[in-house]
């Protein structure tokens, strides 16, 4: 986020009282509970949302060398993305043509070539066949391609996506919505992973949206945690298309409102969010990135990716142990305060008992969010 738009969010915080009312949205919305409970909202979700695409596969700094690769699961399509020789990406269906067995798990790198470990098919990293070891005259009158499934895959301002369902081409510029200017200025493909840790919830995947979407709740749920530190009375919500921005900022903010423009800074002092629908988060901090992706698994199933990156390399152990210790606050505050609770509301909200849910003007991000996955799911597509 450049300076000039780092002044316009001060701007509007210092502006807007102080109970920040000056910050609600326009409306508030009344919710189905149906919406975090249905199975068939949840499989139409599947096939607009994550199936068609396109979904935030992970970062440039992830998969950076040749070998690299990244793994993910939408829809119950599982893709591998894989650094090629000549710095371009693949993404393919990571199944194995043979018998569908899947060929790599989790991230990694140095790869040379994929190995299946059922038969020991092999494929080159742009997914061509290789070889099919003991097979002499075995599979002569097989006239298909045993190569690996394409599916598309677009890379730009240190963002990799794909579209699991097809080889649809992405533009990323247009699926971003005008939030590429504010994602370029953080040079995120000049980032460097630290950690990724995964976690399995017993909630529907929009709770995990859900829970980052608003401040209101720090006052409570984090009485001893946040709460002293963070200001609860409401954030900075700006829509880019069907995401948003959401800016959560610390109670001394104040202070930055009495400098000249040309001095002030909002990231010292802002949690500064940017979701990037269906499936991830990106969040900068006051030194750092973190990107949280979620892959639903059913309806009230959600596996949550966190990842940790330092802003610049080269890392020294000091730096890297203390971007670890914040990895380990981030999850020991959501994993036992906010998750717990989502995985009580998930439970209560399969009761039956509960018909609807209430998002507020004090909740912009959220009713956003959900306004959203709506108008998707009645177009057909996202964006």
């Amino acid at each position: 986020m450049d300076h000039e738009r780092q002044v316009a969010v001060l701007r509007r915080i210092a502006e807007s009282g102080e109970r920040r009312v000056g910050l609600f949205g326009t409306h508030s919305r009344v919710q189905p509970a149906s919406t975090y409970t249905d199975v068939d909202q949840f499989a139409l979700e599947q096939r607009v949302l994550f199936r068609n695409g396109p979904v935030l596969m992970g970062l440039t700094s992830e998969c950076a060398e040749s070998g690299a690769y990244l793994t993910a699961t939408f829809d119950r399509v599982p893709i591998v993305v894989i650094r090629q020789p000549d710095g371009s990406l693949r993404a393919m269906v990571n199944a194995c043509r043979h018998r569908g067995a899947p060929l790599l798990e989790g991230r990694g790198d140095g790869l040379r070539r994929l190995s299946c470990p059922y038969h020991a098919w092999s494929y080159e990293l742009d997914g061509a066949l290789h070889a099919r070891p003991l097979t002499e005259g075995a599979f002569d009158d097989v006239t298909i391609d045993c190569g690996l499934h394409q599916v598309a895959v677009a890379e730009r301002h240190g963002l990799i996506f794909v579209r699991p369902g097809s080889a649809e081409p992405i533009d990323v510029d247009a699926f971003l919505c005008g939030a590429a200017d504010d994602l370029a200025s953080f040079d995120i493909a000049a980032s460097v992973h630290v950690e990724t840790r995964v976690t399995e919830w017993e909630m529907n995947w929009k709770l995990v949206f859900d829970t980052f979407t608003e401040s209101y709740h720090i006052r409570t749920l984090h009485r001893e945690s946040l709460a002293p530190t963070f200001d609860s009375h409401g954030s900075v919500f700006e829509p880019f298309g069907p995401h948003l921005l959401n800016v959560g900022f610390r109670k001394d903010i104040v202070n930055e409102f009495a400098k000249p423009e040309a001095e002030q800074s909002l990231l010292p002092y802002g949690t500064v969010q940017y979701f990037l629908l269906p499936n991830a988060m990106l969040c900068h901090q006051v030194d750092h990135l973190e990107l949280w992706r979620f892959e639903p698994i059913d309806v009230r199933h959600t596996r949550v990716s966190t990842t940790v990156l330092a802003d610049v390399g080269p890392l020294s152990e000091r730096t890297e142990r203390y971007l670890c210790k914040n990895l380990d606050l981030l999850l020991k505050v959501t994993g036992t305060e906010d998750f717990p609770l989502m995985e009580q509301i998930q439970r209560n909200l399969d009761s039956g008992a509960l018909p609807e849910v209430v998002y507020g003007r004090i909740e912009p991000s959220l009713v956003h969010f959900h306004e959203s996955i709506d108008a998707a799911l009645a177009a057909g597509r996202l964006g």
